[in-house]
């Protein structure tokens, strides 16, 4: 992000929060559905940036991008969505059912029709969104076009750990624990012990990152704890479960963060996906605050934390840590280069924690408990639980605690109930679209980090996608890539360009040129400012390794 515009931010609001640029034009699209020269202005004014910067935001966010109507309809393109129907069939069918292109809005202004990734219904796709309310599953687009939408069910959920860790009520005993018997010290020092790995897809140790900004001597007012709470993974739902029915423990997590390398501030940055989620932390936090849980002299103990949560606008590369806090700042998603690390410079040029949400969410149990007590839950595997959510191809799909190292076969075939209808697996994509495909035949992989890169794939975020024996592997790669280059942030060359001629070389039914192919990956993979333009062949060489016949490269 450019340090001129944090520099410029600060001077103007004097470090104080205040609206953002995106704030101001979602406004505007909420009001008249689009954004217009005067709305860039207008926010150039009331937040001290350039006009140039104003637009650059305005160009970038699907949200902002897109024009709306009196009735905005939303279709969703993600991955679970796609292996419900194995195409896009259904995007099709809301075009035809609305009468308006996606991306587009009526003549008369009446109905407009948009393109987003991802709902969060991924165990009962195709989902679409009519307003606020998600329709899902079977019948759920005629239901759209007849005017009557209901409110999808949300995922059943199971944990099957005799004490669960993330599938239980928020009840603070973590934060009272610590306040009363572990210095910050001595709660830095349980959370290096648990060795608690990152959540959100680079499995990086949350106790280090805390240990760096711990060190940094600038004053509690200096330093934040952010919470990555852009879930963008198509196919993974859980800290959209997680921020919606458990906020309680998030904020019980974010604020043991804060007590352990002394900051006195902190950010949830939710999903526009997911229009629920913002409303249930702000409700969570408010009783927190009321319950002396949050705030100022929490319980009593001379800490204070302040959270507030803050929604995006509608783009995948926000959830890699340096794009979100350029969008937490208002400005465009874009990735940095590292270093600096977000622990040094990060919120606003000051030391910054990132971790998502489901990292968080078990710092509770540690703070109780002890790092001993959390390495004990997967003997033998990565300390702790794990959240895995299932795709719709299931029999059972929804959300489920389990320990690491227990196998993808007990998963799909004993948690999930194998596919609905009979049908087989063919692949599984497991981590969201950077993480390898792992074909039926290979379900006895242990789901655990290193398990799972050794077959080329990730743990990432813990969703859960599969494929069923109809599924063609070369209409896959095409959605991938297709996914891959529209959501490119444009930082680099080799991702911006690099992505989309991959999907060029994937597009309609000739052979492809395996060894241009496999070179164009290698460019990407090496060359990329972030883990998008790097991460995206892993699922391509998958398919080149275990379908070179179906995707025309033999």
């Amino acid at each position: 992000m450019s340090t001129n515009l944090i520099q410029l931010l600060t001077r103007f609001d004097g470090g104080r929060p205040t609206q953002t640029v995106i704030d101001v034009l979602k406004q505007a699209v909420a009001d008249h559905g689009e954004v217009t020269d005067a709305d860039r202005r207008r926010a150039a004014a009331l937040t001290g940036l350039p006009e140039a910067a104003t637009h650059g935001v305005s160009t970038y966010y699907d949200d902002l991008t897109q024009p709306r109507g009196r009735r905005h309809v939303r279709v969703c393109t993600g991955t679970a969505c796609w292996a419900a129907t194995g195409s896009d069939a259904h995007v099709g069918a809301a075009e035809a059912g609305l009468g308006v292109g996606l991306g587009c809005r009526s003549a008369d202004g009446a109905v407009s029709l948009a393109e987003t990734v991802c709902l969060g219904f991924c165990h009962a796709g195709p989902a679409f969104r009519d307003g606020d309310t998600v329709a899902a599953g079977p019948g759920a687009l005629e239901r759209i076009l007849a005017g009557a939408p209901h409110q999808a069910v949300e995922p059943e959920w199971e944990s099957t750990l005799d004490e669960p860790i993330l599938i239980r009520p928020g009840d603070c005993s973590g934060l009272r624990h610590a306040l009363a018997t572990l210095t910050p010290e001595q709660l830095l020092v349980e959370v290096r012990g648990a060795t608690l790995r990152g959540r959100g897809g680079a499995g990086f140790p949350a106790g280090q990152k805390w240990e760096f900004v711990a060190r940094n001597p600038a004053p509690p007012t200096e330093k934040f704890i952010v919470v990555n709470g852009d879930e963008g993974d198509p196919g993974s739902y859980i800290d959209k479960y997680l921020m919606e029915k458990n906020p309680a423990l998030l904020l019980e997590g974010m604020t043991l963060a804060g007590y352990a390398v002394g900051a006195a501030r902190g950010f949830v940055y939710t999903r526009s996906e997911y229009p629920r989620a913002k409303p249930a932390l702000d409700a969570a936090i408010a009783r927190a605050v009321a319950a002396g849980e949050l705030g100022d002299d929490i319980l009593g103990s001379g800490f204070s934390f302040h959270v507030e949560v803050r929604e995006g606008a509608g783009s995948y590369v926000v959830g890699e840590e340096t794009a979100l806090l350029a969008s937490l700042q208002g400005l465009r998603g874009t990735v940095s280069a590292r270093p600096p690390f977000p622990a040094e410079k990060g919120y606003r040029g000051l030391p910054t924690v990132v971790n998502n949400v489901e990292t968080l969410c078990n710092v509770p149990f540690i703070a109780r408990h002890g790092a001993a007590a959390y390495a004990a839950i997967s003997p033998g595997a990565t300390p702790g639980s794990k959240l895995i959510c299932l795709n719709e191809r299931f029999a059972r799909p929804g959300v489920y605690e389990v320990r690491f190292g227990v196998t993808l076969r007990s998963i799909c075939d004993g948690l999930g109930g194998g596919l609905r209808d009979g049908h087989t697996i063919k692949a599984l994509q497991i981590g969201g679209p950077l993480g390898g495909i792992l074909p039926g035949a290979l379900l006895d992989t242990a789901f655990d980090f290193d398990a799972l890169a050794a077959e080329g794939c990730m743990l990432g975020h813990g969703g859960i996608v599969a494929f069923d024996e109809t599924t063609d592997m070369r209409a896959l790669a095409r959605h991938l890539l297709r996914f891959g280059a529209h959501e490119s942030c444009g930082k680099c060359f080799p991702c911006r360009i690099g992505l989309t001629r991959a999907w060029e070389l994937v597009e309609g039914d000739a052979p492809v040129d395996r060894a241009q192919l496999e070179e164009l990956l290698e460019t990407l993979e090496v060359a990329s400012l972030c883990a998008h333009g790097g991460g995206m062949p892993a699922p391509i060489r998958s398919l080149i390794r275990h379908w070179p016949q179906e995707l025309g490269v033999a």
